[in-house]
């Protein structure tokens, strides 16, 4: 008995016939997808809650998916972010079997054509907004499922506490309210997925160290908060502003190692002085305007202000001691200040100046004398009196500086 032969043509007839036998059986078609939605919107009405019972509440969970932190704003405190929300709820008035429409399962609808909630950004920074844009479709399942995902920059407004600042902590949240509904109406329930990143671009200045979302529920209003808990990333505050002030306080201390002689302790001083002025004003320009959380920093600035202010007061007064008329008698106070230096100083003075020369002087007298409790008529010149004063000036700038600069800056880091 012969088998019948079948050539590759018929073969390949037959396997496309099986296939757009399947096709046809588990696809479904333009002609499915417009019954479909001519049934479920015939009376549909997206100006009504879409609940049966209207008694009953509609249950929202909201979820946020943040792509980046753009700015965060601290003279406007305001925090501007990019990501989207992904809305879910129950729509009970579009349900539908499967089977009756190809078993077409899932659709999607202009966000127009749907009821949605009315859900707006409560501390924004502009006006309310409608969230999304008539470009957005709605995705809608057969158990009448609907997930929306509006995709929007958010600015919300965002207290902030510079006291730390450059090592700050911010907490910045993003407030979300159905404006229109109570809460008898919409119901914002604890968010199944909180608060998710999306494609997430890390931004330059801030760190994310966690973030939390919170349901509230205040009279008859719902809510839902998304709270972002950032961290400034202080390198660039530490090299460019932090580093020159602390250099500046310790240059301005070397104002008391220029001789007085040299003529250029004043200018030196003033300039320094200037310089801090200059970063105070950088600074204010970068911090809001508050009388209630003033920065460490700028303590600090004033702080070192007021030091250059008593070392122009401290150097003024010693040049006009040091250029003083040597006829003028050094006070027993400097001679007693004078010796107490050279003491600390671990250095002895065999020989002091004594009083200038006059026409009715010996010239022995004008030989240096040894210093004894026996001469008492011995003087100092004012350049020891300027000298002693430069010696005690610098070390107390010196470790008070060194004291200021470790408390402030440990308190600020803490």
């Amino acid at each position: 008995m012969s088998v019948p032969c079948v050539t590759y043509p018929t073969m390949k007839f037959l396997v496309t016939c099986f296939s757009i036998w399947i096709c046809s059986v588990n696809s479904q078609t333009n002609e499915n997808l417009k019954t479909l939605q001519g049934n479920l919107f015939a009376s549909y009405s997206s100006k009504i809650r879409p609940v049966i019972n209207q008694l009953e509440p509609l249950q929202l969970d909201v979820s946020f998916y943040l792509s980046s932190v753009n700015e965060v704003n601290e003279v406007k405190e305001k925090m501007v972010t990019t990501g989207y929300l992904e809305l879910s709820w129950t729509d009970e008035l579009l349900k539908w079997t499967p089977a009756d429409y190809n078993n077409t399962e899932v659709i999607f609808v202009p966000q127009n054509d749907v009821w949605k909630p009315d859900l707006v950004l409560k501390n924004g920074f502009k006006k309310f907004e409608e969230l999304g844009g008539s470009f957005y479709y709605l995705y809608i399942d057969y158990e009448g499922s609907v997930i929306w995902m509006p995709f929007s920059v958010f600015e919300s407004r965002c207290s902030m506490n510079i006291f730390n600042f450059p090592f700050d902590i911010q907490s910045c949240d993003i407030k979300f309210v159905t404006w229109s509904h109570f809460a008898e109406q919409i119901e914002i329930t604890k968010s199944s997925k909180g608060i998710n990143f999306y494609e997430y671009e890390e931004n330059a200045v801030w760190d994310i160290l966690d973030t939390t979302s919170e349901i509230k529920k205040e009279g008859r209003e719902s809510e839902v908060k998304f709270t972002f808990k950032l961290r400034r990333k202080s390198q660039y505050y530490v090299m460019n502003i932090i580093l020159p002030v602390i250099f500046l306080g310790y240059l301005n201390i070397l104002v008391f190692v220029i001789p007085a002689d040299a003529g250029e302790k004043m200018s030196f001083s003033v300039t320094v002085f200037l310089s801090f002025a200059v970063f105070l004003t950088i600074i204010s320009t970068l911090l809001p305007t508050s009388s209630e959380n003033i920065p460490v920093l700028a303590m600090y600035l004033v702080i070192q202000l007021v030091n250059g202010v008593f070392a122009l007061v401290i150097t003024a007064f010693q040049l006009r001691l040091r250029h003083r008329d040597d006829s003028e008698e050094v006070s027993g106070i400097w001679v007693k200040a004078i010796r107490f230096q050279q003491k600390l100083r671990c250095k002895k003075m065999n020989t002091v100046i004594v009083k200038p020369f006059d026409s009715n002087s010996n010239i022995d007298d004008l030989k240096s004398k040894p210093k004894t409790d026996e001469n008492p008529d011995l003087t100092f010149g004012w350049n020891h009196v300027a000298s002693t004063i430069d010696f005690f000036a610098f070390w107390s700038f010196l470790i008070t500086n060194i004291i200021i600069t470790i408390a402030m800056f440990s308190v600020a880091a803490s």
